[in-house]
């Protein structure tokens, strides 16, 4: 039968089944591509009721051209060259498709009408009579266009199925837009893999130029970009000045990209390329359609680059806005372009926001990286030379001397260590000032190395000491011309402060290997014996330098002798000083003076002990004299100094000191030694007990310098383990807490905590280690002591922590003792041991801190020196990175303090842990079938705390913990239930992550092996759905199918939260769905729809062969509806609240409760009841008997109205009139009007009922 032969029922009949079958297509599994989707639509439409043309058309947001997707029929060529627009004054803005989107309802056409002339002639030769327009605005602002067209002569399309094409666009509009959500989804999830991806690579610290790659490929490899194009700032040799340099382009459109002209930094001209604008703007921008966009340049308009749907380009800064006000400039911009126009949504440019944030912290971190190295060896060059002399000093000499040694040893050749100590100085510098005694230090430093081979070292060990290495030497012979050399240099006239001097020197030679062999301090030693006996001979010597008297064997101290320089430790040593004992008692009082001045007027150690408070001052002398006392004690042994030292040498680098300032104080001390016990040779008889002395001070000073660098290798594994844990840590409690647990083990720091204020500005600290910090916490639980804050106007806010918050930059407390911004804590803190802090912002944007850090050290100085503070700022770049990838942070989580946490984390293993069992009721016949058991944690004041709580603590070892208990108790509730009569089903939760952790499965069979559970009455709820997880394969998870194994059956908890959780629904295998609580107090809001979208799931659900759980039933209206609309088992407060196990007997002995679902007694019931007798009108076949007999027919509203007292007349009326008109079909007219009436004044009347019910209490016993 031909279309024009088809009655109008018939039409609408095959009209209907078309909807019908469109309508499942719609329903398809998620992922279905939506233009393909689209295409079958118009198929099925076309073919079902044999039309020459269907066609799909799509407008974007801020677009007025609409371009057709999807066309169908004999004639679609007559839809893909249509040029249409919604705009009235653009071609194709005044025809039908036009008019339907303006006025946004559907439009029956006729090719005929005035507004058809412009495609009137061309519809003609298509054989087309007339059609219908359906347009329906998409979630994104753009609009969906149905057109169906009947061959001319045909009656089919006319005012009578205008309603059902709107409600099919509007049907096509909601998959479009779930289509797009899961895209969006999908394309989210790729973009935040990328985000990861980038900053684990930002945390390996790269160059800019590898930033740039990583930024590019992960956007295009991971996030499936179309291509994405980095440019930065042209700063290279002979490029044009002004313009922007590549550096990075990936993607499929990569090739038509380069076609691109280069942009430049700035531009005056009408049409500026987007990466240029961007660059002079310093904000993002967002082109949608760049080929119809008219400042794109030309290449977007054609090719490869013509199918983009949309592009975004954001700004790259390697200095923040703080620091370079708002003048900055960017180094640079990425371009991402996309085939999908609405990409760069909100969310998405959150996410873009982060991703440039977090390059730009990148870029940042590795210019701070690239100051601090050039400051690193600036200081490097400093602590390795003489600052006098700009010769190399005693650390630089160890390393050459080690390198010197071990070539030697290769190659089996002799090397000459010299220390020379120059003669008389001491009176130079009296006669003539330190400037003069400098003066003649620099000159020799300057005559040593003219004097010398360019083979040859010299370095200045301090004092008037220099060492000289000479290496290349065939015999010892070589030593006397080179020598001689060396000293008719020195022994040139100097003009010093206008006198003429000539400066001698004595010399000491140790040749390796003969007269040392173990190391190059050996070889030092056995040349300043040497030296020492040149020097004893200064008046009487025929040679200014010469070898040791003796030859040690490696392994020995040297034996002492009366012409050689006794060992530092030993016999020999204890005799020497214990002689001289009455003069080293005179001499260290004004050594300890002489050597406290030094202190103070260096530089770096003076502004250290301007820190300290006096008592701190005090006890610092006394430590001084105490070292100073063991350098000269006679039984002082080799191991007891070196122990001794190494302590000294890792407090010193704990408080700051840094290496350069230890060689500088000691060299002053060497000085302050060789003055004060020079001065006692005389009355000792013995110039030995100096040499002993300075001999151990050379080694107290290496043993120092060791510890100091050992220390700074401690540091660097404890960054190695927060970088592993940044990458690592699945969420910010795991990340605070592994941060706060690494801190606390290394040895500057006695205690750390992390914490965020709370709305009234107090810090509340979430995770904490050390007991220094717990015992802060404790006193401020008994109010022993002021709580820290960071809000500026109060006194606790002046702290470093209130600092840091406000400033987004590190502050420290170098002393509690001597900061009065500390005073509120001081006492306490040092009573507890924390002499400093440093307390650091952890800011995921740049300026905007999340947490604070505080880091508190036994030591003063709050980790200030220059090692210490890159330190400090390592850990702040690693954790600033951390927070960025897990950004954004779960909303509305709790901010909880430390000890709150570990106690509840401990509850959970003990009876703390209550659980409590909420009835659920199968509907159709009242009957208590199962019970939901919910635990709560039971706080020593009997306060219960619920799970929405205390889960957001719980790591994922306690949660296993939780389930066991929880299990293990609801399974002993439902055997004592059954012995009682009671053979209910029990439901218990279980976290999303059971579904891939074999562990729950364990514990489940474990417990169900302990008692007499069937695996049958057993359900787990999923809380929610793994994050980021894929649902292509949920059986290849083995956690899965243990449980499924089991025999127990699983819930989808919360259907309808999200359009997620529709999508599971098809991959997961659950027995059962529950309709998430939020969804159902939506009623009170929006009654119809929030009732129509309930019965959509309803019906979902049990298509899908699932049972429907309807939870957050609160008032008898909910209960009414949820049995009406089709749902198998409720539960909610009006039905049974959560009790104790101790209750449910007598509740369930009690329990009585009847529904009628055909005579509902309240106004949501009777509102649920219209929406199912409109689901069966709606699905009657198209005559008027079977309708004429649906209105007759008793209906579940006009029960409630005729019971009621509480309904108006007018209700009454107008839902008589509506079934009175009903008889004329649903489709009729005024049967529309009067349904549109009735309801209207149904839904006044439900949310005056809804809003005065209890909603706190059963309403059924």
């Amino acid at each position: 039968m031909s279309n024009q032969q088809r009655t109008p029922g018939e039409h609408r009949e095959r009209f209907y089944q078309s909807v019908a079958e469109t309508l499942a297509l719609l329903h398809t599994s998620p992922g279905y591509d939506r233009k393909l989707a689209l295409a079958e639509v118009a198929k099925i439409l076309e073919s079902s009721m044999d039309l020459p043309l269907v066609w799909i058309g799509r407008r974007e947001p801020e677009m007025p051209d609409v371009v057709v997707v999807a066309a169908a029929g004999p004639a679609a060529a007559y839809a893909t060259s249509l040029h249409l627009s919604v705009d009235e004054h653009r071609p194709g803005g005044g025809g039908p498709v036009a008019i339907a989107l303006r006025e946004r309802q559907a439009k029956a056409t006729s090719i005929e009408a005035p507004e058809f002339a412009p495609w009137r002639e061309r519809a003609r030769r298509y054989g087309l009579g007339s059609c219908i327009v359906a347009t329906s605005a998409t979630r994104d602002g753009g609009q969906l266009v149905l057109a169906a067209y009947a061959r001319h002569g045909a009656q089919l399309l006319d005012d009578d199925l205008l309603d059902w094409a709107q409600r099919l666009a509007d049907e096509l509009v909601r998959f479009w837009d779930h289509q797009a959500l899961l895209e969006r989804s999908v394309r989210m999830n790729r973009y935040r893999d990328a985000q990861r991806t980038i900053q684990r690579a930002l945390l390996d610290q790269p160059d800019p130029e590898a930033v740039y790659r990583t930024l590019a490929r992960a956007l295009a490899e991971i996030a499936g970009a179309a291509a994405v194009d980095v440019h930065v700032v042209d700063d290279s040799v002979g490029a044009e000045p002004g313009m922007l340099r590549r550096v990075a382009l990936v993607g499929p459109l990569a090739a038509a990209v380069r076609e691109l002209p280069m942009p430049p930094q700035h531009s005056e001209e009408r049409r500026v390329l987007t990466p240029t604008l961007v660059f002079m703007r310093g904000t993002p921008v967002v082109r949608l359609h760049p080929a119809t966009h008219p400042e794109t340049s030309e290449a977007w308009h054609s090719g490869p680059l013509s199918r983009t749907g949309a592009i975004g380009c954001w700004p790259l800064f390697e200095v923040t806005e703080k620091e370079a006000g708002p003048d900055r400039k960017p180094a640079g911009v990425f371009v991402i372009a996309t085939l999908e126009a609405d990409a760069f949504d909100a969310e998405m440019c959150r996410l873009l926001d982060e991703i440039a944030e977090a390059t730009g912290l990148a870029l940042r971190q590795h210019r701070q990286r690239q100051a601090l190295s050039l400051e690193q060896e600036r200081q490097t060059y400093l602590a390795l030379h003489d600052d006098l002399t700009d010769l190399p000093n005693r650390r630089a000499l160890d390393h050459y001397l080690e390198g010197v040694l071990l070539r030697a040893q290769r190659h089996d050749r002799m090397v000459a260590v010299g220390l020379l100590d120059l003669d008389d100085l001491k009176p130079v510098n009296d006669r003539h000032g330190h400037a003069a005694g400098d003066h003649v230090l620099v000159t020799v430093a300057e005559r040593l190395c003219s004097g010398l081979r360019s083979t040859d070292y010299v370095a200045r060990l301090g004092g008037d000491e220099f060492v000289l290495v000479l290496e290349e030497l065939d015999s010892e012979d070589d030593l006397d011309f080179l020598l001689d050399r060396v000293r008719h240099a020195l022994q040139q006239p100097m003009e010093v402060a206008g006198d003429t001097l000539q400066i001698s020197a004595s010399l000491g030679i140790a040749m390796f290997p003969r007269h040392a062999e173990a190391s190059g301090e050996q070889l030092l030693r056995r040349a300043d014996q040497a030296m020492y006996e040149v020097k004893s001979r200064k008046r009487g010597r025929s040679r200014w330098w010469s070898f040791p008297a003796q030859q040690a064997p490696a392994d020995d101290p040297p034996v002492a002798s009366e012409n050689s320089v006794p060992p530092p430790y030993g016999a020999s040593a204890s005799a020497h000083l214990a002689a001289c004992f009455f003069a080293r008692e005179s001499v260290l009082p004004a050594l300890l003076d002489g050597f406290y001045a030094e202190l103070l007027a260096h530089e770096g150690t003076a502004q250290l002990l301007g820190m300290l408070p006096a008592d701190d001052l005090e006890a610092f002398r006394q430590r001084m004299y105490w070292h100073l006392e063991t350098l000269v004690q006679p039984d002082l042994e080799l191991a007891t100094h070196r122990t001794m030292a190494r302590k000294y040498g890792f407090f010193h680098a704990a408080c700051g000191v840094e290496e350069v300032w230890l060689l500088d104080v000691m060299e002053r001390l060497r000085d302050l030694f060789s003055i004060g016990m020079g001065a006692t040779a005389n009355v000792c008889r013995s110039r030995w007990p100096l040499s002993i002395v300075l001999q151990r001070l050379a080694l107290d000073r290496q043993w120092q310098l060791e510890s100091m660098r050992e220390l700074q290798r401690r540091r660097v594994a404890v960054l190695a383990q927060l970088n592993a844990l940044a990458w690592s840590a699945e969420g910010y409690l795991a990340l605070i807490q592994g941060v706060v647990d690494t801190l606390v083990n290394h040895d500057e720091v006695i205690a750390v905590a992390v914490g965020r204020p709370d709305v009234s500005g107090e810090l509340t600290y979430e995770a904490v280690a050390g007991e220094a910090i717990a015992g802060y916490l404790r006193a401020l639980g008994r109010r022993e002591v002021a709580a820290i804050r960071v809000t500026q106007d109060s006194t606790e806010g002046g702290g470093p922590s209130g600092r840091a918050w406000r400033t987004a930059t590190i502050q420290r407390c170098v002393h509690y003792g001597h900061d009065p911004a500390m005073a509120s804590w001081s006492e306490l803190a040092m009573r507890l041991g924390v002499v400093s802090n440093i307390a650091i912002p952890l800011c995921p944007s740049p300026s905007m801190p999340a947490a604070v850090l505080t880091i508190y050290s036994p030591y003063p100085g709050g980790l200030q020196g220059e090692d210490q503070r890159a330190f400090v700022e390592q850990i702040k770049t690693v954790l600033d990175l951390a927070l960025a990838r897990m950004a954004p942070s779960r909303p509305g989580t709790e901010l909880l303090p430390f000890f709150t946490r570990e106690r509840w984390r401990a509850m959970i293993v003990t009876d703390a842990l209550q659980m409590h069992y909420q009835p659920v009721v199968r509907l159709h016949d009242g009957r208590v079938t199962e019970l939901e058991a919910l635990a709560r944690l039971c706080e020593g004041d009997g306060t219960l705390v619920p799970p929405g709580r205390f889960l957001q603590v719980l790591l994922e070892d306690d949660l296993i913990l939780l389930f066991r208990q929880g299990l293990q108790q609801a399974v002993a509730c439902r055997e004592m239930l059954t012995a009682a009569g009671y053979a209910l089903d029990m439901s218990v939760n279980a976290p999303a992550v059971a579904l891939q952790d074999h562990r729950y499965a364990a514990v489940a069979a474990e417990v169900l092996a302990g008692g007499n559970c069937p695996a049958a009455g057993l359900l787990f709820e999923i809380l929610e759905s793994p994050i980021g997880t894929e649902h292509s394969e949920p059986l290849a998870d083995t956690g899965m199918q243990a449980l499924k194994a089991l025999g127990v059956r699983l819930v989808e908890d919360d259907l309808g939260a999200g359009y997620s959780s529709l999508i599971r629904l098809r991959h997961w295998p659950f027995d059962r769905v529950k309709i998430d609580q939020a969804l159902v107090r939506q009623v009170v809001e929006d009654p119809l729809r929030t009732l129509r979208f309930i019965r959509q799931l309803i019906r979902l659900g049990h298509d899908l062969g699932l049972e429907v759980v309807v939870e957050g039933l609160e008032t008898a209206g909910l209960i009414e509806a949820a049995l009406i609309l089709g749902a198998d088992l409720g539960q909610g407060y009006a039905l049974a609240r959560p009790m104790s196990q101790v209750f449910l007997l007598p509740w369930l002995a009690a329990f009585h409760v009847e529904l009628d679902a055909m005579h509902p007694r309240t106004a949501l019931g009777a509102l649920a009841g219209a929406l199912r007798w409109e689901e069966q009108f709606a699905a009657l076949p198209a005559d008027r008997i079977f309708w004429q007999q649906h209105a007759r027919q008793d209906c579940a509203t006009g029960s409630y109205l005729a019971w009621s007292n509480q309904v108006s007349p007018e209700l009454l009326r107008h839902h008589a009139a509506m079934h009175e008109a009903s008889v004329a079909g649903p489709m009729d007219p005024l049967y529309r009007h009067q349904r549109e009436a009735f309801v209207s004044q149904m839904i006044e009347h439900v949310l005056l009922a809804e809003r005065v019910q209890d909603r706190h209490g059963p309403v059924v016993a």
